[in-house]
Order: C-alpha cells, then structure tokens, then sequence
C-alpha cells in the first residue's frame, strides 16, 4: 500500500537538474522499498534505505511521514 504526506523544504536545494525552494511544501509518495518525492521540476525517487539522510534537508509535517 501507498503512503502519501508532505514535507517543506528546510532550505533552497538542488540535485541534478532538481530543485527545492525553502519553505515550499512537496509531496512524498513511500512504497514498498522506495520513495517519490516531488520537485520543482517533477520527480526523483529515492530508495528507503537514504529515507533519513534525504529528509534531513526536510521538514515533514506533522502527522505524516
């Protein structure tokens, strides 16, 4: 089954050609052994097992994630 939440950017962010601008709030789709998180400019998914290093850089919201 398929979780969904939300988190907030802690900062301005960018991975390749992805961003994340502080403050703003992004979705998080979790599945059995990876995640989706939206960016500026679409997607990038990431396997659970970085789940913590990746939302160092986040803010989930409370009552989800």
């Amino acid at each position: 089954m398929n979780k969904t939440y939300q988190v907030k950017a802690k900062d301005d962010l960018q991975v390749d050609v992805h961003t994340w601008t502080k403050g703003e709030v992004y979705e998080v789709v979790e599945k059995s052994d990876y995640m989706t998180l939206a960016s500026d400019q679409g997607s990038l998914n990431y396997f659970l097992t970085v789940k913590e290093k990746v939302f160092g850089e986040f803010e989930v919201l409370e009552g989800q994630g």
